[in-house]
């Protein structure tokens, strides 16, 4: 046993002395593999840009990418592994196979530690901000080493309100998915309301309960909310947008205005039931039915 171990060492010591001796073939192969990183690099760079401008569904695209991620990362463990198998002796290998492994089991851990410094130091998100990642959308509740937590909000609700539930998504999801923050500067977004009434109605009429609504809501609230450096800043944003599609179905007035992200459910309500009274006082306004004709 003893001499086995003393066999053993001098042949490590031997491989080594050859390395120093003889480095160029340990160049060589630095060479190769730098290569192969570059030129899968490349493809990789290539196949996921393709991807952004595609028109898959976005969770579909996530999944792509995610396995194309793990494919390129086998052909690099591969790759490499045949480059050096022929410079390193037996126990170089198995100690640089048991590493790739190591890396490939801590992977997870690592990228959600890295994603963690990068929230933190980047100011990604914070706590309290609303954001959608995954087609998930939540208020931050929390931020962790290896996930954050959002409050839910919305999913199989019509407003935007707290579902109860709370969504745990690791940190790493920051680098494959789209990430959306509401209020990342101002909590200010776009939303829009729309009526369809009928083609022989007031459309005038109309148009003007609801931009009677919407100016009230402006002078209301929304401007005493901001402060004169944010307007100036939301100057053209502020101004709410009237749009108009003719149909067989019918007149649909359309109307784009600016929100609290936070307020959006509270705001529609309250033009509803403004716009609801004043078409109601008027006998020339009156919601499109679809009709449905039986054929015999």
């Amino acid at each position: 046993m003893t001499e086995y171990l003393s066999d053993f060492q001098t042949s490590i010591f031997d491989t080594l002395k050859k390395a120093i001796n003889n480095p160029t073939s340990y160049y060589n192969n630095l060479t190769k593999t730098m290569m192969l990183l570059l030129i899968l690099f490349c493809f990789y760079w290539l196949i996921r840009r393709g991807l952004s401008k595609s028109h898959i569904e976005p969770l579909k695209k996530i999944r792509i990418k995610k396995k194309v991620k793990n494919s390129f990362f086998i052909m690099l463990v591969i790759g490499v592994s045949i480059i050096w198998i022929n410079a390193l002796n037996s126990l170089a290998i198995l100690l640089f196979l048991l590493g790739l492994f190591g890396i490939v089991l801590i992977r997870g851990i690592l990228d959600n530690i890295l994603a963690w410094f990068i929230i933190r130091k980047r100011h990604y998100f914070r706590i309290n901000q609303r954001i959608e990642v995954n087609d998930k959308i939540g208020r931050v509740v929390t931020m962790g080493l290896f996930h954050f937590e959002l409050a839910e909000i919305k999913n199989w609700l019509s407003s935007e309100s707290y579902t109860g539930r709370t969504i745990k998504i690791p940190n790493k999801d920051i680098f494959d998915a789209e990430l959306f923050i509401y209020n990342y500067r101002e909590p200010f977004v776009r939303q829009e309301v729309s009526y369809l009434i009928r083609h022989d109605n007031d459309w005038q009429g109309a148009k003007e309960i609801i931009s009677k609504a919407i100016d009230s809501y402006y002078q209301e609230e929304l401007l005493p909310s901001m402060d004169s450096q944010l307007s100036d800043k939301w100057k053209e944003e502020m101004l709410p947008t009237f749009n108009m599609s003719l149909d067989e179905n019918g007149i649909t007035l359309f109307c784009q205005f600016l929100v609290d992200y936070s307020k959006v459910a509270s705001v529609k309500t309250r033009l509803h039931e403004e716009v609801l009274e004043g078409f109601n006082q008027q006998d020339n306004i009156e919601f499109a039915v679809l009709e449905v004709k039986q054929v015999d």
